[in-house]
């Protein structure tokens, strides 16, 4: 099984950092990983160029290919809470995402990337709400072919501010029945 994890977190040894560590100890021994983290890689937003209301794909060469590529069975998304919302490089990755939707619908071509399983993880201290990162996930999830399903593969600590994230009750079972989840619908 192959994950691919997109990491919003500008902090590699933040909260983000913690629990996606403590989420890759529990995958199955052999399970390959590969990230892009969205502060190292400068990933460029959509531009709104119109390259893909004409051709398939996008017109910016960057890391984004590991996305296209589409050889991973699950996706996590991972990201702090800013403004109740994804951090701007992560959202500049999903604005990417507008290429699939302008082939589909400019185009008429198919989505062609194959069904896969989905993780959210959102860290956050502040008194927001966690719903816009969650429908800009959601969205993301959709474009990508990504089954994600709230109540099992979403995981959170939202009150870090007051409770450090190591020490969050509630963080290792979201793990766990996010992982039994992803797979147990793999077998």
């Amino acid at each position: 099984m192959k994950v691919l994890i997109l990491n919003g977190s500008p902090r590699p040894n933040g909260d983000t950092a913690y629990v996606l560590e403590a989420l890759r100890s529990r995958f199955p021994r052999g399970t390959e990983f590969e990230a892009l983290n969205a502060y190292e890689e400068n990933i460029q937003p959509c531009n709104d160029c119109r390259y893909c209301w004409t051709n398939e794909g996008c017109s910016i060469r960057d890391k984004m290919d590991i996305l296209w590529k589409d050889d991973y069975e699950v996706l996590v998304l991972a990201s702090p809470l800013y403004m109740s919302f994804v951090t701007p490089p992560l959202f500049s990755i999903i604005s990417r995402l507008n290429a699939i939707w302008s082939n589909s619908f400019f185009l008429k071509a198919p989505n062609r990337q194959k069904p896969k399983k989905g993780i959210l993880i959102l860290i956050g201290g502040g008194d927001g709400s966690a719903d816009p990162a969650i429908s800009i996930a959601k969205t993301a999830f959709h474009f990508l072919n990504v089954h994600f399903d709230p109540d099992l593969d979403y995981i959170r600590s939202l009150s870090t501010n007051n409770i450090p994230v190591q020490d969050d009750p509630d963080l290792a079972g979201q793990i766990d029945r996010a992982i039994k989840h992803i797979i147990r619908s793999k077998s």
